[in-house]
């Protein structure tokens, strides 16, 4: 059975829709704003709009939702970490530290350990790793666990 469905020509049309649909969530109720900012953010990240996509995040951050707003928090910091934003990724690194989340919450951490640990701020890495390492069930946990290891 073959479809006359052409994926390379459906997939600009459906992402334009789904990026429309996001931003008029956004409009509807900033306060609402977790779910949509975080999808459009993500969304707006892999087609390489990289300041649409941190206004996205920073809308889903500001709506205080406990479980999106800190996953955003940890896709800003990957934006700014891109960008060679080190201080900027820092600190949104540790605002999705604070994930309900355990899974992104060791993420997040982990990442800020890397951080911390390039800048030299060995203490601070160390506590990140920890904190990341204590979530013994996560891919991050496990490579926070090597990374202390090799903190010594």
């Amino acid at each position: 059975m073959s479809s006359s469905r052409n994926p390379s020509t459906t997939a600009v049309p459906a992402l334009e829709q789904a990026r429309t649909n996001y931003e008029m969530a956004l409009a509807y109720d900033p306060a609402t704003a977790g779910w949509p900012g975080l999808h459009l953010g993500r969304l707006l990240y892999l087609s390489g709009d990289l300041h649409a996509a941190a206004e996205a995040f920073r809308a889903s951050i500001a709506s205080g939702h406990a479980a999106y707003a800190p996953v955003a928090s940890y896709h800003l910091g990957r934006l700014h970490e891109d960008l060679g934003e080190t201080e900027t990724a820092i600190a949104a690194y540790r605002h999705a530290g604070e994930s309900v989340d355990p899974k992104h919450a060791s993420a997040a951490t982990y990442k800020l350990g890397c951080l911390l640990k390039a800048e030299g701020d060995i203490d601070g890495a160390r506590a990140a790793f920890e904190r990341a390492a204590a979530v013994t069930n996560t891919w991050y946990g496990h490579l926070a666990a090597n990374a202390l290891r090799t903190l010594g």
